[in-house]
């Protein structure tokens, strides 16, 4: 399957945890090599540092890290680094070895962060962030601004720094060539930077002739007096070579983390009575072959399949007007369920992407607007809006909002403050979309862009943690992962919408809460816990609890859990595992028996993975 690249922040859904993925077919879209020398002029370096990203596919490096003072090596630590940007995995393991008892290890297999103390055995894990899986990010070159590589943002070592030189290009000031030298077995060219002619370097790098990347880097201290301050010295480096998964597994022996409450497992809705089948609605998702010579498909199976098996109707496979070669999305469905929205790309090199409006009906699917990149969409409460945010792969991003008939496409972004850019859509409250800064940082503004002007304002008086807020249905609360950094806790609240009233409803040590949602008739939330490792394997676990924060109830035990959705009348809970012993398939828990089970209808098969499910209403 060809896989797609995506330059730019990818936005964090509310219900959904894919990984994006890349095609080698892009790639004769971008320059093959830099070719810098020294007759490269400053905006010539400056761009081949800017653009570094899309001339590597993979990284390794091993260097030092030193720091001076007074010109005498007080600090010191060796660095190892593996990037693979294209599927958001990393390793970095660094030691010190002057002065420094540090003994740290970060990875990321695009799933799950671990950060590792190796010294004390302490560890945290959470959820990889869906706005920093940036592939080959190269930000937009915006003068006075700087948007630092939100992978980089995830990774925080300084050799691994040394990857990502577009962080460097986006300052004032002139970049001069002075020489050429070898490091690392590579050609170089070796560069300083000035603030203005009558400055002194601020820091000399040697940039690799044929990728930009910095092999080694010297920065002075800023008092003018010349002083090396910190060297970065890269000792060996390779491109593009294919890592085993294995290199990015987390030991077995890390330290367990979980829930602090005892937490049963208990019945939390009463027995509802049969429903129609219209009533039920249906169930759309993607089978994926596990043969090569096999295309993904869009499947429908009735809603009657979940609450009463003997009577299911047989599954359908719908037909679309594009092949399945790029990543997917849910289909997302307007809250009457006459239409569905769905962003791809029926382009061979995965762009542009059209937004297509699906009639189930009519099974017409009619293109609505088309940009570089669309980001999965969102209907607003009222069914009126589908928001979705563009991407030009270059580091550009805007919101826009639309009618499903195509009508008044408006941009409604500008109003966000610059320095707060690239944002994360989470949503709708009301009227409003929800949006947050993706820059690094524990806090910050939360914003309701209004859809029908483009105004902005802060949701609340005061910065609250960065986190992703989810509006009831009935707008009365919102629920949200309220991480202390210091402690690891993690607290599921919810609160009033002015921001008052924050109440408590879960708390965990450690790992991470992604995703969370609420059921139709905004009494239940449902919410899926990353615990530490047991063996060497992830646990994902399911919680259903009321609104009240009563009847925390543990509901599914698995590996790694995708989207969660509650059905129509709320009674059952969709679990999207996406490892289970049979492969990536769906299980339904009635939350009145807590009898689990997986999807089944005829012609449904346990041959394919299941994924990326919707419930349309």
């Amino acid at each position: 399957m060809k896989r797609f690249l995506i330059l730019s922040l990818l936005i964090l859904t509310a219900c959904s945890s894919n990984t994006t993925s890349t095609p080698a077919s892009f790639f004769d879209l971008t320059p093959a090599s830099v070719n810098l020398g020294l007759d490269s002029t400053s905006e010539q370096i400056q761009r081949a540092m800017w653009e570094s990203a899309v001339h590597w596919r993979t990284l390794q490096m091993d260097g030092v890290v030193t720091w001076f003072t007074d010109g005498t090596p007080v600090q010191a630590l060796h660095e190892q680094v593996w990037i693979d940007p294209l599927n958001s995995r990393y390793k970095v393991e660094w030691t010190g070895v002057l002065n420094s008892p540090d003994h740290f290890l970060k990875l990321s297999d695009g799933s799950t962060v671990h950060h590792i103390n190796l010294n004390s055995g302490q560890a945290e894990t959470f959820a990889y962030p869906d706005f920093a899986r940036v592939g080959q990010y190269v930000p937009p070159m915006v003068e006075g601004q700087a948007y630092p590589n939100p992978m980089w943002g995830q990774i925080g070592t300084p050799l691994s720094q040394l990857a990502f030189p577009s962080d460097y290009s986006q300052n004032k000031g002139s970049f001069t060539a002075l020489g050429m030298d070898t490091i690392a077995g590579r050609e170089t060219l070796i560069v300083e930077w000035r603030y203005s002619e009558s400055s002194q370097p601020s820091w000399k790098i040697w940039l690799d002739t044929q990728t930009a990347v910095m092999l080694k880097l010297q920065e002075f201290a800023k008092d003018g007096s010349g002083a090396l301050q910190g060297e970065r010295v890269v000792n060996s480096v390779s491109y593009d070579s294919i890592f085993e998964d294995v290199l990015f597994a987390a030991p077995e022996n890390l330290p367990q983390t979980g829930a602090d409450p005892q937490v049963g497992s208990v019945p939390v809705v009463t027995e509802s009575g049969q429903q129609s089948e219209e009533e039920a609605g249906e169930l759309y998702f993607f089978l994926q072959p596990r043969k090569a010579a096999e295309s993904i498909r869009l499947a429908k199976v009735s809603g009657v399949c979940v609450y009463d098996p003997a009577n299911c109707p047989a599954m359908e496979i719908v037909n679309v007007p594009f092949a399945f070669n790029f990543t997917i999305n849910a289909m997302s469905w307007s809250p009457d369920g006459k239409f569905a929205a769905f962003s791809y790309s029926d382009h061979a090199n995965g762009t542009p992407t059209k937004l297509w409006l699906f009639d189930p009906s009519s099974k017409v699917w009619a293109p609505i607007v088309e940009f570089p990149f669309i980001d999965p969409p969102f209907w607003s409460p009222d069914g009126l809006w589908i928001a979705f945010r563009t991407q030009d792969g270059l580091g550009g991003e805007d919101v826009y909002v639309v009618h499903r008939d195509g009508s008044e496409l408006k941009r409604v972004s500008s109003d966000l403050p610059a320095d707060g850019r690239p944002y994360i859509m989470d949503g709708w409250y009301t009227e409003n979309i929800l949006m947050r800064s993706a820059l690094p940082g524990h806090e910050g503004s939360i914003y309701l862009v209004r859809a029908s002007d483009g105004t902005a304002r802060p949701m609340f008086d005061t910065l609250l943690t960065k986190a992703s807020f989810v509006a009831s249905p009935d707008a009365s609360l919102l629920a949200y992962d309220d991480y202390d950094y210091t402690s690891q806790k993690h607290i599921l609240k919810v609160m009033e919408p002015d921001g008052a009233n924050a109440l408590p409803i879960a708390d965990f040590t450690g790992g991470s809460i992604y995703p969370v949602v609420w059921s139709p008739n905004s009494n239940l939330i449902a919410f899926n816990y990353y615990g530490g490792l047991s063996a060497g394997e992830t646990k994902a676990e399911v919680y259903v609890v009321g609104r009240d924060g009563t009847n925390l109830s543990l509901v599914y035990t698995g590996t790694t859990v995708g989207r969660l959705i509650f059905s129509p009348n709320g009674r059952y809970l969709l679990v999207e595992e996406t490892t289970s012993a049979t492969g990536g398939h769906l299980f339904l828990i009635d939350l009145a028996t807590l009898e689990k089970r997986m999807l089944q209808a005829p012609g449904l098969s346990t041959d394919y993975d299941w994924y990326a499910p919707s419930w349309r209403p």
